[in-house]
């Protein structure tokens, strides 16, 4: 190993963008999920060295090569998602590929969104939600930017989680809105998930 590939060395900003650039790609081929993506992203982030940063890509195609980054993952591949209810509840969760782009409505019913074990089609993607007597709830891994830009009658948004992240998070774009409901926005671990689930704890709200 020579002095200038040594895992000690000081990383550069163009080092730690290269690498955050391979994450976003290996994202958009579906090795990642949303939640693997944005824990890698924060620690490439705020690495300081050459070692942290081939840690986060150690076990992708590209690690060997993550200063070259790829053009990013055309979003194209996967088809918009459309779904809509009457009075039933939209839910999505578990492993799912979210679009670039995707509608949800539903007429006296809620909708919930889990983003935390779905893999993502681009680094940033935008997710129109409307419902009609029904609130509409996101839930996203830490580390992710929610960018929302909805609109509510006889309602409240809340936003609890999404207003900071480190560069380069990924980021979700939330549009559409309520009437005679509340949006809210909130993170919650995978695995704080699974362990209310083996305590008997039942879903968090």
């Amino acid at each position: 190993m020579t002095a200038e590939n040594h895992p000690d060395l000081r990383a550069s900003d163009l080092e730690r963008e290269r690498t955050i650039g391979v994450l976003r790609d290996a994202a958009g081929e579906g090795r990642l999920t949303f939640e693997e993506l944005a824990d890698r992203i924060e620690v490439a982030a705020g690495a300081r060295t050459r070692g942290e940063l081939a840690q986060v890509t150690r076990d992708l195609p590209t690690a060997a090569t993550a200063t070259a980054v790829a053009p990013a993952a055309s979003g194209d591949v996967v088809a918009p998602i459309e779904r809509s209810s009457v009075f039933g509840e939209v839910r999505r969760s578990g492993p799912w590929v979210v679009p670039v782009r995707s509608r949800w409505r539903s007429y006296f019913g809620g909708i919930v969104l889990d983003l935390r074990e779905a893999r993502v089609a681009a680094a940033e993607v935008t997710i129109e939600a409307d419902s009609v007597f029904g609130s509409i709830r996101l839930v996203v891994p830490e580390g992710v930017i929610v960018d929302v830009r909805t609109r509510t009658i006889f309602g409240s948004v809340r936003q609890q989680a999404g207003d900071a992240a480190s560069p380069g998070a990924p980021r979700v774009i939330l549009i559409g809105g309520t009437t005679f409901g509340d949006v809210h926005v909130h993170a919650e671990r995978l695995r704080e998930r699974i362990a209310d689930r083996l305590l008997g704890r039942g879903a968090r709200g």
